[in-house]
C-alpha cells in the first residue's frame, strides 16, 4: 500500500492537489473533501515523507502534515499556506514534535485570525491515520492545530498537556480559522491552565 492509499483508505478520495510550479521537487498538497465533517475539507502534504527527519534524541521518521478547515475559507489559500509550511518544515531536517508551536505570525491565510499552529496527533481522524508504516522509516502524519492570539504563548509557558486539556474541556471548532481565542487578555491564566 502506498502512502496515497493510506491516506485515500481513511480520508476519501483525493478532490484536488497542488504544487509550487516553480519547485523541483515532489511536494503537494492534496484536498480530502467532506473530511473530517461534512463542509469541511483536510488538506495534507503528500512528498514530505521521502525527506526523513530527525528526532532530537536521534531517531528517524518520516513525516507529512494535516491540516483541517471548514470550506468557507478559500482552498487555493489553505494549500498555498500547507506547502510554504511544509518547505519550511523540510528546510529544517527536524522532525515536528507534539505539542511543538510555530507562531505567532502573519495570518495563516489572508483575512483570518489564526497566527499559529500546534503540532498534534490527529485526534479527530480515524487511529489508523497516525502512522503509515509501509515506509522506511515509517510515516508519522502530523495534525496542524490553527492556533489564534495569545494561544501560542499559553502552550509554550504551560505546556501542550495543559493545552490539550484546555481543548478537551473548552471544545472550540478547531476549523474556524476565525474562532474566538481561548486565551483572554493580559494576565489570563488560560482558564486556569
Amino acid at each position: 500500500m502506498s502512502i496515497v492509499n493510506h491516506l485515500e483508505t481513511n480520508l476519501g478520495e483525493i478532490s484536488e492537489g497542488w504544487k509550487d510550479a516553480a519547485a523541483a521537487d515532489n511536494l503537494r498538497v492534496i484536498r480530502f473533501a467532506c473530511q473530517p465533517f461534512e463542509g469541511a475539507s483536510t488538506f495534507s502534504t503528500l512528498g514530505l515523507s521521502d525527506s526523513p527527519m530527525q528526532f532530537p534524541g536521534g531517531d528517524v521518521c518520516a513525516q507529512e502534515l494535516l491540516f483541517a478547515a471548514w470550506d468557507s475559507y478559500p482552498a487555493s489559500k489553505v494549500a498555498s499556506f500547507l506547502l510554504t509550511f511544509a518547505e519550511y518544515v523540510r528546510s529544517q531536517s527536524r522532525a515536528l514534535l507534539r505539542g511543538e508551536v510555530f507562531g505567532p505570525s502573519t495570518p495563516l491565510i489572508p483575512g483570518v485570525a489564526a497566527n499559529g499552529v500546534y503540532a498534534s496527533l490527529p485526534a479527530i481522524y480515524p487511529d489508523e491515520l497516525a502512522c503509515y508504516r509501509a515506509s522506511k522509516p515509517p510515516a508519522i502524519l502530523v495534525w496542524l492545530v490553527p492556533l489564534i492570539g495569545r494561544e501560542c504563548e499559553i502552550v509554550r509557558r504551560n505546556g501542550w498537556g495543559d493545552f490539550e486539556k484546555l481543548l478537551e474541556s473548552s471544545n472550540p471548532d478547531l476549523l474556524d480559522l476565525d474562532r474566538p481565542s481561548l486565551v483572554g487578555g493580559e494576565g489570563d491564566s488560560c482558564g486556569g491552565v
